[in-house]
């Protein structure tokens, strides 16, 4: 057998194998699958706490979810539910004036001025 033969053989089934190990590993979900907005992780609001703190509303798997965030860590501190659409914007709303009611009321009992 010619050397540039078993070469040339040997280089079509790299090739091969290449291409097919990028199209085995490279398969990604369709993008028509319904679940995949749902699962999608969504910020709707975020309210800064102190120094190092925050509470931050998520929508995850089209639940709502009250987390608490500081520097080291992240709690879930409530789930909310499922919001209907057009009741969304309005839960949202008051969701934020209930959070700045709070942290109002904490800095008028630590003695601080309100901003």
């Amino acid at each position: 057998m010619n050397a540039g033969f078993v070469y040339a053989v040997a280089a079509v089934a790299a090739a091969a194998t290449l291409y097919g190990a990028i199209r085995f590993f490279g398969r990604r979900a369709p993008s028509a699958d319904p679940q995949s907005d749902e699962s999608r992780l969504e910020v709707l609001s975020r309210t800064q706490i102190g120094l190092g703190g925050s509470l931050v509303l998520v929508r995850f798997e089209g639940r709502r979810i009250l987390l608490g965030v500081t520097r080291g860590q992240w709690v879930a501190l409530a789930d909310l539910g499922r919001a209907a659409p057009r009741q969304q914007q309005e839960s949202l709303a008051s969701i934020d004036a209930e959070l700045n009611r709070a942290l109002n009321a904490d800095r008028m009992r630590r003695g601080r001025k309100a901003s």
